[in-house]
């Protein structure tokens, strides 16, 4: 998931919305695909619900099917939510990078700062939980809690590493971070290709879809967790080229009109196709990989569809001062809320959906508190940063 990063100062062509240059709709939208995340890992705590989210063709009853087979999973897919996590890093880093007062020299110092001393703070929390919370009997328990067991030294450090080493052993969730530090080391190529073919972005789209399509196919199409770069990095550079190509997202989203709505339910359609399209033809087994693959595709442009609606038919409701906060504390209840969670499914050994009485007011508490306590000074030691460093690269005289 992406570190929670303000669009101040609105660059030429970016679209309107909000004070300040912020784009509200943007940071509501990130808030809701963080609580959908909570949600994911909570409900995984339910053997059933886990059972079908670790093979799609496993027998199912019918509530198990209507949350799991319709635009309805759409409440609990934590992988599509950081499929959306990415379009939205590469749309408001872009932004970011080509305001007039953007500077290069401190974005690296800066952003590296706003990661990874909140992951780091994370880690910690995720063992200390560990060791305070032990797992006990785990008979009748999910798999996915199970596989919270005791972390290594080497899983510790490829935690605090990311890019070196295992990723998501003390948080499964982790295993976004790496692909979010690398796509941020690789910005300026990203920014200056999207904003050099932004004339040409129709062309461009198509190849991405065709690069995420192969990536697709030549790793575990059932794990989008697990593709590749050939995936994921497509899904960051649709964020940059909507955002290269800004000025036609305002006019389209300012033109939808009453058929809005309509590309939001195409949006949600296209997020769940892995889960239903594939359920048209029986047995999976039997679906052609290319086709799987496809399905794939069809997410990633879903998740660009969401993100217009975020700047269209959906700003307003995501405006909403409780989503804006979620906005404002997404990474950080992204980084607290499986320790919670596990810590929860280890204590009362809980089976059920109810378990989201617990885990949710926990997690969005302990998100206000590590927001308070970690990430905003991180936000402003990077900001004291930037300073610094513009400041002694300004010129004299």
């Amino acid at each position: 998931m992406s570190a929670p990063t303000a669009v101040r100062g609105r660059a030429p062509g970016a679209p309107a919305g909000g004070t300040g240059g912020r784009l509200p709709g943007l940071d509501g939208l990130r808030g809701v695909a963080a609580l959908v995340v909570l949600v994911h890992h909570s409900l995984l705590l339910t053997p059933a619900l886990m059972a079908v989210h670790d093979d799609p063709a496993a027998p199912r009853g019918a509530l198990v099917q209507a949350v799991s087979a319709t635009p309805l999973h759409l409440l609990w897919d934590g992988e599509v939510a950081v499929q959306v996590f990415f379009v939205l890093s590469g749309f408001v880093l872009t932004v970011a990078a080509t305001r007039p007062a953007h500077r290069w020299g401190p974005y690296y110092p800066q952003r590296l700062l706003r990661l990874y001393l909140p992951v780091w703070a994370a880690v910690v929390l995720a063992v200390a939980l560990r060791f305070a919370v032990p797992a006990g009997d785990t008979s009748g328990l999910s798999p996915w809690l199970t596989f919270h067991g005791d972390v290594g030294r080497a899983g510790v450090l490829g935690d605090l590493l990311l890019l070196v080493g295992p990723a998501g052993s003390t948080m499964t969730a982790l295993w976004s971070l790496r692909w979010e530090v690398l796509f941020s080391l690789l910005l300026p190529a990203f920014v200056l290709l999207a904003t050099r073919l932004r004339h040409w972005a129709p062309l461009v789209l198509g190849a991405l879809a065709a690069v995420a399509w192969l990536g697709a196919v030549t790793g575990p199409v059932d794990q989008p967790y697990a593709l590749g770069a050939l995936y994921q990095l497509p899904l960051f550079a649709l964020g940059c080229v909507l955002a290269a190509g800004r000025d036609r997202v305002a006019a389209v989203t300012a033109r939808w009109g009453s058929a809005a709505w309509a590309g939001v339910l195409v949006a949600a359609v296209l997020l769940t196709t892995s889960y239903w399209l594939l359920d048209l033809g029986g047995d999976r087994a039997d679906v052609p990989l290319g086709v799987a693959a496809l399905t794939r595709v069809l997410q990633a442009a879903g998740a660009g569809l969401l993100v217009l609606a975020a700047l269209g038919p959906l700003a307003r409701p995501l405006r909403h001062p409780a989503v804006r906060w979620l906005g404002t504390r997404s990474f950080s209840l992204y980084l607290v809320h499986e320790p919670v969670v596990v810590a929860v499914g280890y204590l009362t050994g809980w089976t059920s959906p109810a378990v989201l009485l617990l885990t949710v007011p926990a997690s969005l508490l302990l998100a206000e508190g590590f927001f308070r306590a970690v990430e905003r000074p991180s936000h402003r030691l990077s900001r004291g940063v930037g300073r610094r460093l513009t400041r002694r690269a300004a010129p004299v005289g």
